[in-house]
Order: C-alpha cells, then sequence, then structure tokens
C-alpha cells in the first residue's frame, strides 16, 4: 500500500490515507463499524462521502454526504442511488472507478472536475476512493474524501497530531 501512498499528490490526502490505513490492523481494508466520527481527523468531515455498494446488481448509494460536498454539487444526494443521478449517465468512467475498488479492495485515487449542478460552476478535486468490508473480504461501503484545488471550498488542511493547525487557502 505505500506505493498507493507514494501516488498521492497532496499531503492532506496522505493524512487522511494514513488514518484510512491505521484502521485496517490486520485486515486489508477497515470495517465502517472502524469509523468513529469523532476520531475523524478534524476539517475533513464537511469533504467526506460514505456510499453503500448494493449486490446483485451492482449498485452505488449516497450513506452520507459532507456539508462541502453538497454545496460544492449543490444538492443533497444522501440516500439517493447514482442510476438516479444524471451525472453518472454523462460519466460512466466514474461508475467504473468506484467498481474497480469494489473489484481489486484496493483504494484509489484520482485528479477531476467537479460541477455544481445549481451554479455550472467547476471546480478542479482530487478524490481519495477508500474500501471499507464489514467481513475483510468484500467491499460494502466506499469512503470517499473530496480536496477541492479550486472554488469556495478549496482549503488545504494543515495537521500535525490529528488536530487543525492552520487552514490554508489555496492558490
Amino acid at each position: 500500500m505505500s506505493e498507493f501512498r507514494h501516488s498521492v499528490s497532496d499531503a492532506s490526502l496522505v493524512r487522511f490515507y494514513d488514518f484510512w490505513a491505521s484502521l485496517c490492523s490486520e485486515r486489508p481494508m477497515p470495517a465502517r463499524t472502524d469509523i468513529d466520527p469523532l476520531e475523524i481527523p478534524t476539517g475533513y468531515l464537511p469533504n467526506l462521502m460514505l456510499v453503500d455498494v448494493l449486490r446483485d446488481p451492482r449498485r452505488y448509494r449516497y450513506r452520507l454526504v459532507g456539508t462541502n460536498v453538497v454545496g460544492a454539487t449543490g444538492a443533497d444526494r444522501t440516500g439517493r442511488l447514482f442510476d438516479e443521478i444524471p451525472f453518472f449517465q454523462a460519466y460512466p468512467a466514474v461508475i467504473r472507478q468506484y467498481d474497480t475498488v469494489v473489484e481489486t479492495r484496493q483504494p484509489f485515487y484520482s485528479l477531476e472536475p467537479f460541477t455544481n449542478l445549481t451554479t455550472g460552476s467547476t471546480y478542479e478535486v482530487d478524490r481519495l476512493l477508500l474500501p471499507l468490508s464489514n467481513d475483510g473480504r468484500l467491499v460494502d461501503t466506499v469512503l470517499v474524501l473530496f480536496q477541492f484545488n479550486t472554488g469556495p471550498y478549496a482549503k488545504r488542511l494543515a495537521i500535525a497530531c490529528g488536530k487543525v493547525v492552520a487552514p490554508l487557502l489555496s492558490p
């Protein structure tokens, strides 16, 4: 997994990946129950999503959508299936990225555009997709972290010992 860690370009994403990896213990990935919202490093929660993996056929459903993600997209998709969201019809590659995480049981990193459907504003974001599994074998939830590089949610987290030292606005 250290190979993956070195492929991530942003220090705050690496710190969050390290948090996820610390929950793995001897398992290939942590369980959803290993994630205590109170233990999530300060400042990350607004940029997180939890996405349920449904089976037969495989589908994805938003379980939790952070406030910055809601603000950036212009919609709260909590409880909705990906099939109900026109974005995924227009960008099927995103579904394939989630499928890759489910099939390989490995994290996924990407840099991509992010569009607010209300205003049409586009932001550049780094994104981590991190697998979670209750049985240590099948991915049943994907933990997603967005790092907004542009737009109103573009803040960098400087974290030491799990605490925010100073948020910095990105250039």
